[in-house]
């Protein structure tokens, strides 16, 4: 006879009985006959009927006086000793502990008052963390991914969410190991944006890496942490090139003017369009702050910022750096022999700094003021016939810059304008 028989014998002969408490001592005996059964599937047996009653008594987590006194009736004709008595009921208290999270969790949500309840339970039962933890930790890490999703529901993931997140897993008692094997299938757009939105910031700071290394350690997505870092540091350079701080190396032994730096040496292909057909030539590409040159095996030409009419940075499978210029040679489209996307948008972004500043439309912000000297403000009117280059007003003119002070607009004669004030006013501070 297994367990599960002498499970069943008893609790039919358990129904059979209206008064347990009349049952006389021998019942086990007396149900089973001869013992045609190990020890080890009478207690498996034994076990099972009373844990089956006390999860009845106690899955309301309250245990009436009338139910206590059938519990004590039961352990007494079922020769159940105390420890063992003790034993199944902590497994019963997991159990309902078990139950009460999976309902208290089934809306996604666990608040202070059902948190209250499951410290009740675990006090009620004398449950230990670690055997709370193991009973509902597949439940838990399950109400774990269903935060973490609705957290990404918007596409990001901010410091309050993240933070919630760690208390949740915490709480629950979720493991490393159990955190890791949780599966974010769009954490690469995800962390798209949340650099999106760190770059639009317009700087990039230290607890902005920080941010991301938080980010991809909560979508497990450390293999994508590399790149998103260098993209990082990439916008730091070009967010400091926009503001005027150049990188400067040495001269390579190139003749430079006097006060004139070198910000970039970059090892390049030519390919320029010469009789319909593309020509092709290796050389280097030296970025100054007062020209660009490129130093070739068999031909060399310099470009003045003046001259340079557009310069695009465009990525394909071999991405290049476009420029064409207004007079002379220099107009092509430029390759580095080692693939780089990120020197050319680097560079791009000089060679416009650099563009802007040689045309007067960038400021240098250690210096550039918003007063207009007498001679600028004569040259100004004299270019705009002392009207409003809008409206064409005469009266109440005002000196507007083109590209706003405040977002690095010089104060120069190419960057200045007439405006009257009406039309200054639904300008404000845009371009």
């Amino acid at each position: 006879m297994q367990g599960a028989q002498i499970q069943q014998s008893l609790l039919l002969a358990l129904n059979a009985n209206q008064d347990i408490e009349t049952i006389p001592s021998g019942f086990i005996a007396a149900t089973l006959g001869s013992p045609n059964y190990t020890e080890q599937e009478l207690a498996a047996g034994v076990s099972a009927v009373f844990a089956k009653a006390y999860y009845r008594c106690a899955k309301d987590s309250q245990i009436t006086a009338d139910e206590q006194r059938y519990l004590n009736s039961l352990q007494r004709i079922l020769e159940l000793d105390d420890e063992t008595v003790a034993q199944l009921t902590y497994r019963v208290g997991l159990a309902v502990y078990k139950r009460k999270f999976r309902d208290v969790v089934s809306d996604g949500v666990l608040d202070q008052s059902e948190i209250a309840e499951l410290d009740e339970l675990k006090s009620v039962f004398g449950l230990h963390k670690r055997d709370i933890n193991k009973a509902i930790s597949e439940q838990a890490l399950a109400f774990y991914s269903f935060q973490l999703s609705d957290a990404l529901r918007d596409g990001n993931l901010t410091a309050e969410e993240m933070r919630d997140l760690a208390i949740t897993a915490r709480r629950l008692g979720l493991t490393h190991k159990q955190l890791k094997s949780v599966s974010v299938p769009n954490k690469r757009e995800i962390l798209s944006t949340t650099l999106a939105s760190i770059k639009a910031q317009g700087e990039i700071r230290e607890s902005d890496r920080d941010h991301i290394r938080a980010v991809a350690e909560y979508l497990n997505a450390e293999d994508l942490l590399k790149p998103c870092l260098m993209d990082l540091d990439l916008y730091e350079r070009v967010f400091a090139i926009r503001n005027g701080d150049l990188p400067v190396i040495e001269s390579q032994d190139l003749i430079l003017e006097a006060g004139e730096k070198l910000h970039y040496s970059v090892p390049i292909t030519l390919e320029s369009p010469t009789g319909g057909k593309i020509k092709r030539q290796s050389g280097t590409l030296f970025v100054g702050s007062m020209r660009m040159r490129f130093v070739g095996l068999r031909r060399s030409h310099e470009i003045r910022y003046r001259n340079l009419l557009e310069v695009n940075f465009e990525v394909q499978k071999r991405s290049k750096l476009t420029i064409s210029v207004s007079q002379g040679a220099g107009s092509g489209a430029y390759r580095p022999k080692r693939y780089d996307p990120g020197l050319l948008f680097e560079l791009q972004e000089a060679i416009r700094f650099l563009v802007r500043k040689a045309k007067g439309l960038e400021s240098d912000r250690k210096r550039d003021s918003r007063y207009i000297p007498a001679e600028v403000r004569s040259e100004v009117w004299y270019r705009d016939n002392g009207q409003c280059v809008i409206c064409g007003a005469t009266e109440y003119l005002e000196f507007d810059h083109i590209i706003p002070h405040s977002k690095g607009g010089a104060t120069s004669v190419d960057n200045l304008q007439l405006l009257c004030r009406a039309c200054n006013s639904r300008k404000s501070d845009s371009i």
